[in-house]
């Protein structure tokens, strides 16, 4: 069996490389972090299939997650609708996925190397991209994150919306509450009293969202920060087979991007394999796995990113809001379009 390198240790890589053991692959995940740890992410798990958590061998890894089943839309001012999800949805932190699935990795076998920086440069054959988005020194966004014991909901999911950016809460394990957003650099300073998130509700005027959150439930050590993200279309880098992130960043509107890393790694198992036991040469293995992917996520992409776009502009948003309070707006049909 030929071995798979795996460089970066999130969702996908993680998952793929405990995919590739179930099957008996030699697989080393490379990351430069450790676990457990917390990041930047929407903590929502929507639209991942039975089938795709069978062929990753996850479904005990969401036994903590918690169900969420609608979701409520706001601008700065006021609730703009409210939706049942199309299907339920799972709050689940970073802190315990990304843990429970490296153990899983390790015990079946794997290598897990933290704390190792590996190079996107000249890769050899059976090497997966997996390390997460490429950064964009000129990129606008800021994503931030942290964790709250206690928050009154309206919904399972609440999406707020302002011209200078968006933020999404739901609920996690444990009776917290993830507070995840996106939000356009505005050079506010950290303040070791408080997490910087809140001072990015207050500019971008979601002062009623503000008011309803107890900031003395703050949980210690989960705020995080990232910036440098660009959500244009990512072009092939060299020999590199890119997974999840690495491949194409969908906007966190959608509630999308932890079931796409999932999907992608799902996807690739196959190929993977078949060039594992050398049935396939890697030509052939990264050729199969580009082309599954544009199929899958091309379309998925193409609509998030137009989306995203009339969300943020300062021209057409009081438009975008207006029409979301119409009963006749596809709500149901954006959320397919972008599963």
């Amino acid at each position: 069996m030929k071995s798979v390198t795996i460089i970066g240790g999130g969702l996908a890589g993680l998952s793929l490389g405990l995919a590739l053991r179930q099957r008996d692959v030699p697989a080393v995940i490379k990351e430069a972090g450790d676990y457990p740890r917390h990041r930047v992410c929407g903590e929502f798990i929507s639209g991942l299939s039975v089938e795709a958590i069978d062929v990753l061998g996850l479904s005990d890894c969401f036994s903590k997650a918690e169900l969420l089943h609608d979701v409520a839309w706001y601008d700065a001012s006021r609730e703009l609708r409210k939706d049942p999800l199309p299907m339920a949805a799972k709050g689940l932190s970073r802190w315990t996925l990304d843990q429970s699935i490296a153990e899983k990795f390790t015990q079946a076998g794997g290598i897990l190397e933290t704390g190792v920086r590996e190079s996107r440069k000249d890769p050899a054959p059976g090497w997966v991209d997996c390390a997460g988005r490429r950064p964009e020194p000129k990129s606008e966004w800021l994503g931030l994150k942290c964790h709250f014991e206690s928050f009154s909901q309206s919904a399972d999911l609440e999406m707020h919306m302002s011209p200078m950016g968006y933020v999404g809460i739901c609920r996690v394990e444990g009776g917290r509450y993830n507070l995840c957003g996106l939000f356009r650099k505005a050079g506010l300073k950290p303040n070791a009293d408080r997490p910087l998130v809140l001072d990015y509700l207050k500019h971008c005027g979601l002062d009623a969202l503000l008011e309803r959150i107890d900031a003395d439930s703050f949980v210690a050590g989960s705020a995080c920060s990232v910036a440098g993200m660009s959500y244009r279309p990512q072009p092939v880098q060299g020999d590199f087979t890119s997974l999840g992130d690495a491949g194409g960043l969908i906007p966190p509107f959608t509630g999308n991007g932890m079931s796409m890393a999932f999907e992608h790694a799902a996807l690739a198992v196959g190929p993977l394999v078949r060039y594992a036991r050398s049935e396939s040469s890697w030509e052939q293995c990264r050729h199969d796995i580009t082309e599954q992917s544009r199929m899958r996520f091309a379309g998925r992409l193409r609509v998030a990113r137009g989306l995203h776009s009339l969300l943020t502009s300062e021209t057409l948003f009081k438009a975008v809001a207006g029409a979301a309070r119409s009963p006749l707006f596809p709500f149901q049909t954006f959320f397919r379009l972008t599963r």
